[in-house]
């Protein structure tokens, strides 16, 4: 499998082409901007009964924390929402487990213990020494289809911020 979170693919991670005369990228639920996502990370995430659903459309994550949607195509209007997932969708989750690495199973209790423990966290270095050997699957695994390495980052200040440990 291609290395898709590659440092010279960073900013193209697991791109996906975006027809132009697409229907509108607002998530229409919460009313916010969305990114296209690729069919196969539907076909990876959704539960069988609503992966049995996708058409030949463009389909869009919603990041939005407070949005159940978690898909959504609205040029065929269909919104598939958290419960038609197979995973909990860490940007959407609350409390714990709350994935943050999906292709490695790190949460943000991982990066907790190990602040606490520690002081401070190497959980973002094993993920990059795994994306160096081509283990990253994250355009399948990632609810988002994309390298969750910003996701770990964001993680790891606002851990560290809550414990009062400087990054």
């Amino acid at each position: 499998m291609a290395d898709c979170c590659s440092p010279k693919n960073e900013t193209d991670c697991c791109a996906v082409p975006v027809d132009q005369l697409e229907a509108s990228p607002i998530c229409q639920t919460c009313e916010q901007k969305a990114k296209a996502v690729q069919h196969r990370t539907l076909e990876h995430l959704l539960k069988p009964e609503a992966s049995g659903q996708i058409q030949d459309t463009t389909y869009r994550f919603c990041a939005t924390p407070t949005c159940d949607v978690v898909y959504f195509s609205n040029a065929t209007k269909q919104y598939f929402r958290k419960s038609d997932t197979r995973v909990r969708v860490g940007l959407k989750e609350t409390e714990n487990p709350i994935p943050v690495c999906y292709c490695f199973d790190y949460t943000v209790r991982d990066i907790e213990e190990e602040v606490q423990a520690t002081g401070s966290t190497t959980i973002p270095d094993r993920i990059r020494v795994e994306v160096k050997a081509k283990t990253c699957h994250c355009e399948v695994e990632n609810p988002q289809g994309s390298c969750c390495l910003g996701n770990i980052s964001k993680a790891v200040k606002q851990v560290m911020a809550e414990t009062q440990v400087p990054v």
